[in-house]
């Protein structure tokens, strides 16, 4: 595991791009999970979701104007000192309190 201040630029972009994708996945996990009980709410992730997948677009481009096409396989798990999340399946079920937090 990798202290962040050891990442090269190129890791760094890869961590954020990984990143993007992840939390938009679990904004559509969150809106599909609450798309019944709560379909404001749901929208609102759905839009979040939408805006990660946007930041991970810019990213990207940018990844890929500096050092080509090919990310290197590394993620937020894989560096020191990175959040670790619980999997989304087990929030499954969970209130819209818990879920906003």
């Amino acid at each position: 595991m990798k202290k962040f201040s050891d990442l090269s630029e190129r890791e760094v972009l890869a961590v954020a791009i990984s990143g993007e994708e992840e939390d938009s996945r679990i904004y559509m996990s969150f809106a599909e999970d609450l798309s019944e009980r709560y379909p404001e709410s749901a929208k609102l992730f759905e839009v979040m979701a939408e805006e990660e997948k946007g930041h991970r677009h810019l990213l990207l481009e940018m990844y890929e104007k500096s050092f080509g096409p090919n990310l290197p396989p590394i993620r937020r798990t894989d560096v020191k000192g990175f959040l670790r999340r619980r999997p989304v399946w087990l929030t499954k079920n969970l209130s819209l309190d818990v879920v906003r937090k």
